[in-house]
């Protein structure tokens, strides 16, 4: 599996706090069975800013103590943006990192609302070359409310990512409710971890996919863990 949703950065956002929580994750991910993944810290206002240059240098930094402990773990970089004006800006000025530099972004609606701008700011990035890929479109109120909202996205070029262990339940019943109906609508094109540690967020990926195969079929999830997760990496 390639994870295109991961905090494993150290000390970044709410992910783990020290190196050595970031390296347990490491190894609980590749117990999952990922091999490689893109870390995404948060790009809002809630945590410091990070430039896409820093966090290249930090996941060149996690990267060789990942190969020092023989982890084989292979990172790339990326941000988790709040959906806001301005993104491409950011982008082009190098403040905002795309999914390992390639036309796609990651891209966080808000949870509670649908703000009268999310379909201008999606308009401006495909407009620019830029594709969205929607995190957990499962949590938002909004798309649990009326599925409509993300095939109408998706019918502008956007992308969906699911949250393997919402599947589960982890993030409440009315989530999970919907992860299950997204999946069953088409809608989904990758299933990630979004994993923030071993405590809080945990991956849980392998019982998520699980799942998702007694819904799906193991040919359909592998394309949405590995086939289109390596589009995604190699701008393709």
């Amino acid at each position: 599996m390639i994870d295109t949703h991961l905090h494993i950065l150290p000390g970044v956002d709410d992910g783990p706090e020290s190196l050595e929580e970031a390296l347990a994750l490491a190894r609980a991910l590749v117990r999952e069975g990922i091999s490689a993944a893109i870390a995404t810290p948060h790009y809002n206002d809630e945590f410091p800013r990070r430039s896409a240059s820093e966090i290249a240098a930090r996941v060149d930094d996690l990267q060789y103590v990942l190969n020092r402990n023989s982890i084989p773990l292979r990172l790339y970089c990326g941000h988790e943006a709040l959906i806001k004006p301005g993104l491409i800006e950011d982008i082009q000025a190098g403040r905002l990192a795309t999914l390992n530099g390639s036309r796609y972004l990651l891209l966080e609606l808000w949870n509670n609302a649908w703000l009268p701008e999310t379909e201008r700011v999606i308009f401006e990035l495909r407009a620019a070359g830029i594709v969205p890929v929607i995190a957990h479109p499962e949590r938002y109120r909004a798309i649990q409310q009326d599925a409509d909202r993300l095939s109408m996205l998706e019918r502008q070029g956007v992308l969906a990512q699911l949250t393997a262990s919402s599947l589960l339940g982890m993030q409440g019943r009315t989530t999970q409710r919907c992860a299950e109906m997204l999946l069953k609508k088409g809608l989904i094109h990758c299933i990630a971890s979004d994993a923030h540690g071993l405590r809080k967020r945990a991956p849980e990926v392998a019982r998520g996919l699980r799942y998702a195969e007694k819904l799906l079929g193991r040919s359909s999830i592998y394309r949405m863990i590995e086939v289109q997760p390596a589009a995604i990496v190699s701008n393709r």
